[in-house]
């Protein structure tokens, strides 16, 4: 009887990144673990869908165009999980000009 031997996956990635964060084709700034956009003032951000890429094989909660509310600075925290489970936290957040 042969023994089954227990292999990790050599192909999940630890990757878990957000490469990119766009708003209405509008990039905001992504940082290491905080992804940030100024918009003039009387902007709504009450209501945005952001489009969210992540590294190749991992995935984005909240999901990528589920909409957030933004208003009063109000910070939206997003987790990425990689392949093998590695997970990150961003913190986003728009702030409205008051200028």
């Amino acid at each position: 009887m042969k023994k089954k031997k227990n292999k990790k996956k050599e192909s999940d990635s630890s990757a878990c990144d957000i490469e990119s964060f766009t708003v209405n084709s509008e990039d905001w700034q992504v940082g290491v673990n905080t992804v940030t956009k100024t918009y003039p003032k009387g902007m709504p951000v009450n209501n945005l869908m952001p489009v969210i890429k992540v590294s190749a094989g991992a995935k984005v909660s909240p999901a990528s165009g589920a909409p957030q509310d933004f208003s009063d600075s109000k910070p939206v925290e997003y987790t990425v999980t990689a392949e093998n489970g590695k997970t990150k936290t961003y913190t986003a957040k728009a702030t409205v000009s008051s200028l």
